[in-house]
């Protein structure tokens, strides 16, 4: 078993004080961010589906759709419609709180760059990489790269859970 280094350590101390599981935290990350990519791709799906959705009641535009729908549109057809909007906007939000995240990984000093590097190339761009394409595009060797992707989920869940959760719930809260 490898011993922990600086990063995991000071990971594990975050979490602690936020009075949160480190294990826990690190799985529930890990799952974040192996779906991320499925829910990008459905959200897009969804958008675009909306959109002409509301092109055809409206005629010209997502705009004169959505004004058409909440001043001429039956009841039901308009419930429906706002129930999809609601749901795609909630998926958005959860899609811009991982993106949060990953942008306060990215400024992590040290490594912050391999890390965000090594979770966008494996959980965010839109075509998959390969082991040995990671490890030729990161110059790594395999158990370096393991060590450093670990490390990457680790320091993801404390910038998600310990800092961008945090902040959204301090706007969110009345001055």
């Amino acid at each position: 078993m490898r011993r922990d280094n600086s990063t995991t350590r000071w990971c594990r101390q975050q979490l602690d004080k936020l009075g949160l599981d480190g294990e826990s935290a690190f799985h529930k990350a890990k799952l974040i961010l192996q779906i991320y990519r499925d829910v990008v791709w459905a959200l897009s799906d969804e958008i675009e589906e909306l959109e002409y959705s509301a092109y055809e009641l409206g005629g010209q535009s997502l705009e004169v759709g959505l004004r058409y729908l909440a001043d001429f549109a039956p009841e039901v057809d308009a419930g429906e419609f706002e129930t999809r909007v609601c749901e795609l906007m909630q998926s958005k939000m959860l899609v811009d709180i991982v993106d949060r995240a990953l942008v306060k990984l990215r400024a992590y000093p040290g490594n912050g760059v391999v890390y965000f590097e090594i979770l966008s190339k494996q959980y965010i761009y839109k075509n998959r990489y390969t082991e040995s394409e990671l490890l030729d595009e990161l110059c790594m060797e395999r158990s370096v790269f393991y060590d450093r992707k670990r490390e990457a989920v680790q320091l993801f869940s404390v910038c998600l859970f310990g800092y961008t959760l945090q902040e959204l719930q301090g706007e969110a809260l009345p001055a």
